[in-house]
């Protein structure tokens, strides 16, 4: 059984999970996660957990919170020794960052963070905000080089992880029990984006990350000829990254076919070095 750790979202998260690949267990198993948080985040430096009891927050979402300010994932990942990482950039896509501090930044997750006193009393309104959406080059050039230092902490980190990038992409509309199809973005359910502008962004991403290291293998479900959409039913309600059920089979047919390419190598690679 092959150990993964997930640095990215629901998005990749989920197909390790009974709801929606029932069987991935024979072959997988989840051993970590960091959830929702950016790039830039995650090359920052650590910092003190920000929840607090009278946040009143349940024990999942101060996780989300928590980890994120401590990047507490790099020393899980030192102790745990996944044979793979799979990396979704979620984060950076929808949520952005917050300069803590000259050149330090949490990820700016408007569903959690924004619920603490912390925040309420300490960073809203007085500190700076970088997303996609407000200064694209300036997050870019940023994200470029915290992408960089977040790999090579990988690599230390877990020398032998292979690592694949889960290249999702935003959706456009969703279906109802009537099969009806509705335009997400205003649908008035979820935050109003515009879908192609953020899928430019992280093919942009995409093309970096393939640049920076030619070992990393993608995983990239939207390369079939199928069309995915989202679905007011899905386990966690209507969303861009929410796909129809049948999109995440054909994630786990993808990630299994990488295993088996880099098991025949290894064995092959074995087999020129006894020889």
């Amino acid at each position: 059984m092959k150990k993964i750790a997930v640095l990215g979202s629901c998005a990749t998260r989920d197909n390790f999970n009974s709801i929606f690949n029932a069987d991935y267990k024979k072959k997988f198993e989840c051993v970590l996660m960091q959830n929702q948080s950016s790039i830039i985040s995650m090359a920052s430096n650590k910092r003190a957990n920000p929840v607090v009891a009278t946040d009143e927050f349940s024990e999942y979402d101060e996780w989300c919170v928590r980890s994120d300010f401590t990047k507490e994932f790099f020393d899980h990942l030192e102790r745990l020794q996944p044979d793979t990482i799979i990396v979704d950039l979620f984060g950076d896509a929808h949520f952005g960052v917050l300069e803590i501090e000259p050149g330090q930044y949490v990820s700016n997750n408007r569903w959690k963070l924004w619920r603490t006193a912390y925040y309420k009393d300490m960073l809203k309104g007085k500190v700076d905000e970088l997303s996609i959406d407000k200064n694209r080059e300036a997050y870019m050039e940023l994200w470029k080089k915290s992408w960089d230092i977040v790999l090579g902490k990988l690599k230390k980190a877990s020398p032998k992880s292979k690592i694949i990038l889960h290249k999702i992409q935003n959706v456009k509309e969703y279906y109802n029990f009537d099969d009806n199809r509705f335009d997400i973005a205003s649908s008035g359910k979820v935050k109003n984006i515009d879908v192609d502008y953020y899928n430019e962004i992280l093919n942009e991403m995409y093309a970096y990350i393939k640049k920076s290291d030619k070992s990393i293998k993608t995983i990239d479900v939207f390369t079939s000829k199928k069309e995915f959409l989202s679905f007011d039913e899905h386990p966690w309600g209507l969303f861009y990254v929410h796909y129809t059920m049948d999109y995440y089979p054909l994630f786990m047919n993808q990630l299994i076919a990488i295993e088996k390419e880099n098991s025949w190598f290894s064995m092959f690679r074995k087999k020129r070095v006894a020889e």
